[in-house]
């Protein structure tokens, strides 16, 4: 199994360099243009920092995603490189255009090995000059094959999450977004299923059309959590087809079935953990 496991995730790596290597760039990332009534775009990229936008791939595209979150904080300073030294959570991602308005993706973390199989669908998009809208909703399951003490496809090692997401702009620089979710199972130790309803929020300030900054906070309303609610903030910096968001952020983890569980630490000013996303668009 484990074997299986690598093999994924070295599929997943090679398929990131053939695309840096041998894939056209575009100056900026967004959807080709044609004869036909173009999907209302509101985020540049697919999520902000861990919580979904509404923004799809067009149909055909894959994109490739490379994401750590450096677990030690920046409490001891340069004695561990504030958290540079590691170890480190990894996120490897791909997902796929089916339609414009419809995604499909699998991602990978070595927190508990943990497999989620996703998909988004935008269904309702508002024009408006003042506030334009778009409407999508996420779904997954997900799981965690190596659970200490459980069987790898033991019932309780799923996990599963359903998203609804609320995007809008204001003066065409301000994006924000409202993310209410279910997950269901939040603590995998748990005897018995459990549940979490998170209320999402996130913010993006577009400095430029290729640099932004953006701040996510993800409180739980109801049900279990982790024991603090997870606080986000960063820059992301879009370029030749590429999405760099450099990050700080309370919840070391990575795929959204286990970052909706909530941070284990608080987000006080020595507490924050350095991490990244890259990702890559691969026009086929």
């Amino acid at each position: 199994m484990k074997n299986n496991f690598r093999f994924i995730n070295n599929l997943f790596v090679v398929i990131f360099f053939y695309s840096v290597v041998n894939l056209h760039s575009q100056p900026q990332w967004k959807r080709e243009e044609t004869n036909d009534n173009i999907p209302l775009m509101l985020f540049h990229s697919t999520h902000v920092i861990n919580m979904p936008t509404t923004e799809t791939l067009q149909k055909g595209d894959l994109e490739f995603e490379v994401s750590h979150r450096f677990v030690p904080t920046i409490q001891n300073g340069i004695k561990n490189m504030f958290g540079f030294d590691g170890p480190a959570n990894i996120k490897l991602g791909l997902s796929y255009g089916i339609t414009d308005n419809l995604l499909l993706g699998l991602n990978r973390t070595n927190v508990n090995d943990n497999y989620e199989l996703f998909i988004k669908h935008r269904f309702i998009e508002v024009e408006d000059s003042d506030l334009p809208f778009v409407i999508g909703v996420k779904t997954s399951v997900a799981l965690n094959s190596e659970v200490l003490g459980k069987k790898t496809f033991a019932s309780e090692n799923f996990q599963y999450y359903l998203t609804i997401i609320f995007n809008t702009m204001y003066e065409k620089k301000i994006a924000l977004g409202f993310v209410p979710s279910l997950l269901i199972n939040s603590y995998l130790p748990g005897i018995n299923k459990n549940y979490s309803i998170i209320f999402g929020t996130y913010l993006q300030y577009y400095l430029s059309p290729s640099f932004s900054l953006a701040t996510e906070w993800s409180p739980t309303f109801y049900g279990i959590r982790n024991k603090y609610n997870s606080l986000s903030f960063g820059f992301e910096l879009e370029t030749g087809g590429h999405f760099f968001k450099i990050i700080l952020t309370n919840n070391q983890n990575l795929n959204l079935s286990q970052f909706l569980g909530g941070a284990d630490i608080p987000s006080t000013f020595d507490n924050w953990r350095i991490g990244f996303n890259i990702t890559r668009l691969l026009k086929l």
